[in-house]
C-alpha cells in the first residue's frame, strides 16, 4: 500500500469515529433544548388526592322506627334508617351502642354510664367530661379538636368536634345529660358537608332513647336472650353462650355448668298441683321439692324446685319459673345444675349465683325489636 492510499485510508476512519459519536451525543444534547433551569430542579412528589366527600344524606328518607334492642337488653333506640349495628359493648359501669352507615361516613353513638361521681347538674357534668374523658371515646379515630361546648335548655351539655380518620375529615356533636342517676351520651360523627343532617340524626338518636324498666336494676354487664315472637327475655352473664335458639321456640343457654331452657307453650295454670304435675310430667326422673305462688313485673305464676334423678343414676337440682302470659300462653324458664342435691327454694341464694339468672326471667309483651 502506497503512501497515498495510507493517509486516504486514515482520513476515512477518522470522519467514521466522528460520525459515530455524534449520532450517540447529538440526541442527548438535543433533548434537553427549551428544559433551561427547570432541568435542574430536584423532582416534586405526586401529591395524593384529598378525598372525596359523599354527599349529604336525603334526611326525608331517614326515620327512627325501626327498634335497636343493645346486646344487655337493658335499653333500645330508633336506628336511622341505613344504619346498621357496628359495635356495642357494655362493662359493669358502661353500656354503648354504636351503628354506621358506610356510604356517608357517618356513626350514630349512645353511651350510658353509670354516676359513680353522683354529679347532679349540667355544670358538674362540664367538668366530668374532660380531655381526659373525652380522649377515650375518640380512640378509634385518627385525631380530634373540641370545637366548643355550650349548655343548651339548663340540662344538656353540647360539645362540637373536628374528627380525622385516616385523611378524612369529618365533624361531630356530643349531646350529654343525667337522666335516672345515669349519665347518658349522643353522638353522632357525619361528614364535614354534612352540619345539617347531622343535627338532625342526634335529635332523632337522642330522643329515641327507652330504658326497660323491668331492669331498672339489673347489672350492666350481663347480655339478654330476647325471643321477639314470644315476648319474654332472660339476662345471663356474658361468659355464658346461647348454644341453641331460634325465634319461637325453645332457648337453650349454658354456663358455669348450669343450662338454662326458655320456651313458651299452650296451656295454662290454676293452682300449685297443676305447677307440681307440670313439672313432673315435664321428663322422666323428676319430683317436684317445694313450690311458690309469684308475681313478677306483673305476670302471675309459679316457682317450683325439684330433683332430677337419671336412669343412669345421676343427680341434679333444677328450679322452674312459670309465667301466665297475656298471650294465654305459659311461658317457661328451667334451670338446671348437674351433680347437686339441693331444695332451690330453701337454700341461700348467695351461694348460687347462677339462680339469679332465672330470677331475670320476665315477659315483655309490648317490647317491639326490629335489629339485635
Amino acid at each position: 500500500m502506497n503512501k497515498t492510499t495510507k493517509t486516504f485510508t486514515y482520513i476515512i476512519g477518522i470522519v467514521m469515529t466522528v460520525a459515530m459519536v455524534g449520532s450517540l451525543i447529538l440526541p442527548m444534547i438535543s433533548s434537553q433544548v427549551g428544559l433551561g433551569e427547570s432541568y435542574l430542579e430536584t423532582p416534586q412528589p405526586t401529591p395524593f388526592p384529598e378525598p372525596t366527600m359523599p354527599p349529604p344524606p336525603d334526611t326525608t328518607l331517614i326515620d327512627f322506627d325501626s327498634r335497636y334492642l343493645h346486646r344487655s337488653g337493658l335499653f333500645t333506640i330508633g336506628a336511622p334508617t341505613g344504619w346498621n349495628p357496628s359495635s356495642d359493648s357494655n362493662t359493669a359501669d358502661e353500656l354503648r351502642a354504636g351503628l354506621n352507615n358506610s356510604d356517608v361516613r357517618s356513626v350514630v353513638e349512645l353511651r350510658i354510664s353509670k354516676n359513680h361521681a353522683r354529679l347532679s347538674d349540667v355544670d358538674s357534668l362540664s367538668d366530668f367530661l374532660d380531655k381526659t374523658w373525652l380522649g377515650q371515646t375518640w380512640s378509634g379515630y385518627t385525631g380530634w379538636d373540641e370545637t366548643g361546648r355550650k349548655i343548651v335548655g339548663d340540662e344538656v351539655l353540647q360539645i362540637d368536634f373536628n374528627v380525622r380518620r385516616g385523611r378524612s375529615n369529618l365533624i361531630a356533636r356530643q349531646e350529654s345529660w343525667i337522666e335516672g342517676g345515669d349519665i347518658y351520651s349522643a353522638r353522632v360523627v357525619t361528614a364535614e358537608n354534612a352540619a345539617r343532617e347531622l343535627k338532625f340524626l342526634l335529635h332523632g338518636v337522642a330522643d329515641s332513647v327507652e330504658r326497660i324498666s323491668e331492669y331498672a336494676d339489673a347489672p350492666y354487664n350481663w347480655d339478654a336472650y330476647f325471643d321477639n315472637v314470644d315476648k319474654h327475655m332472660v339476662r345471663y352473664p356474658t361468659n355464658w353462650e346461647v348454644t341453641d335458639a331460634a325465634e319461637g321456640l325453645p332457648a337453650t343457654i349454658e354456663g358455669d355448668s348450669a343450662v338454662l331452657v326458655v320456651s313458651a307453650l299452650d296451656g295454662a295454670l290454676g293452682s300449685e298441683d297443676d305447677a307440681k304435675d307440670w313439672t313432673e310430667n315435664w321428663r322422666a326422673g323428676v319430683k317436684a321439692r317445694s313450690i311458690q305462688a309469684v308475681d313478677i313485673a306483673g305476670a302471675p305464676g309459679y316457682r317450683v324446685s325439684y330433683r332430677l334423678k337419671t336412669l343412669d343414676g345421676a343427680v341434679a337440682s333444677g328450679s322452674i319459673i312459670m309465667l301466665q302470659g297475656t298471650d294465654d300462653r305459659l311461658h317457661v324458664a328451667n334451670i338446671r345444675m348437674p351433680d347437686l342435691d339441693e331444695d332451690l327454694l330453701a337454700v341461700d341464694a348467695a351461694e348460687y349465683p347462677w339462680l339469679a339468672v332465672l330470677d331475670s326471667f320476665r315477659l315483655l309483651p309490648d317490647l317491639e325489636v326490629d335489629i339485635r
